[in-house]
């Protein structure tokens, strides 16, 4: 075998092909499982794939700006922005709590909201955290850059991940199960073998090491403690078909819905201009729906909308499927955010661990936690600092 080249960052990008991945993530792999290289990467999500290439993507914009429903009807001039009001009231306040290093949940500096308290808390925390407020720290809230408008793959978002990753071998069903950070090896267990490297990205979530079902070995206690209090929260797609746009509402825009018997809920409408609807639940929620028997989402789905828009328009309702993420096997939840006192923490993923491991995935991101964004530049972020800790230079014999 010979002596591998050093590495540049260009060159590991380009060389993507050549990099062993032994993967974790969508119960996947890339790459093969067996003998001695220079980096692992476990994962092959959005970060995984993000270490190892870059690319453009087929994307359409969503309307930027979401429509307000109250008790059945389009929200009069008032009422809409009287709840930008108290949207911009709430995020006001747990911002400035977390930039005077105030680590709180994010629910007790929030002033009275009036009658918009619920919709705002829904925005604030399930929507944007995929937590209830009461399990937000307002530090990481801070932290947290503004989100612009949705942007939408018309493929979808899984698919174009997947053309990604054609250039690479892609091995299935190939879950690590340990990683051990040795004085000179980094060794990663799999179910088709074990493949040793000289460094690893480590782009799985952190809930899978505070589960067991990925062990990493040492793993000092301020990187513990990041997989512990850096912990996903719950978010989940209550799909569904309704035709005939019973709404009357434009392709892809959302609504924030008001309903009269005090529930509030997020809906996005016609996505790509189909019958297809989802509404959006998370924090508690969704962590009882996902719990629940096969057709909580259903039930959930005609309460909710029977309540906002009356029986009859709910009735129009065709297939329903609910997505389930904090039961998939190889997430356990949807994506990261600080638990109250724990916002400085998160820090701790976008270091180095004993000069072997590099962390990546939406959760290694301090600033873009949350989003395909953010876990793509944490890939990028770790594949740099893969190089760095191999010395840099060319990435022709990266896998020789």
């Amino acid at each position: 075998m010979h002596r591998p080249a050093p590495l540049s960052r260009r060159a590991f990008i380009a060389g993507a092909a050549a990099l062993p991945l032994a993967g974790l993530g969508a119960a996947r792999a890339l790459g093969q499982t067996s003998g001695t290289v220079d980096v692992v990467i476990v994962g092959a999500g959005a970060a995984g794939i993000a270490a190892a290439r870059r690319a453009g993507a087929p994307l359409y914009a969503a309307p930027d700006a979401a429509r307000l429903f109250v008790n059945g009807r389009e929200a009069r001039e008032g009422e809409y922005e009287d709840f930008v009001a108290a949207l911009r009231q709430g995020e006001r306040a747990i911002g400035a709590a977390g930039d005077a290093a105030r680590d709180l949940p994010a629910s007790r500096v929030l002033p009275d909201l009036g009658p918009w308290a619920q919709n705002v808390g829904i925005v604030l925390g399930p929507a944007t955290c995929a937590k209830d407020l009461d399990q937000v720290s307002t530090v990481d809230f801070s932290r947290a850059e503004p989100r612009d408008a949705g942007v939408f793959v018309r493929s979808g978002l899984g698919d174009f991940l997947a053309s990604l990753a054609a250039p690479l071998a892609v091995r299935f069903d190939t879950p690590a199960t340990s990683v051990d950070l040795g004085p000179r090896l980094v060794q990663v267990a799999t179910r088709r073998g074990n493949v040793g490297g000289r460094f690893c990205i480590l782009a799985a979530p952190p809930s899978l090491i505070a589960a067991g079902k990925l062990r990493v070995s040492p793993l000092p206690t301020r990187y513990r403690g990041a997989v512990d209090r850096i912990t996903l929260g719950a978010f989940d797609h209550i799909l569904f078909e309704w035709p005939g746009n019973p709404l009357g509402v434009a392709d892809d825009e959302t609504l924030q819905v008001k309903a009269p018997d005090g529930r509030a809920f997020t809906l996005v409408a016609r996505i790509g201009g189909s019958d297809l609807h989802v509404v959006e639940v998370g924090g508690k929620l969704a962590t009882d729906l996902a719990a629940g028997p096969p057709q909580a989402g259903a039930s959930y789905l005609k309460e909710a909308l029977t309540g906002a828009f009356g029986a009859t328009v709910a009735g129009k309702v065709g297939k329903v499927h609910q997505t389930r993420w904090t039961r998939e096997p190889y997430a356990l939840g949807a994506w990261s955010c600080a638990l109250p006192g724990a916002g400085n923490l998160r820090r701790a993923f976008t270091e180095v661990v004993n000069g072997r491991l590099a962390f990546a995935g939406e959760h290694a991101h301090e600033t873009l936690w949350g989003t395909v964004h953010g876990a793509w530049a944490s890939g990028e972020r770790a594949a740099q600092q893969a190089i760095r800790a191999l010395g840099g230079g060319n990435a022709a014999t990266l896998a020789q």
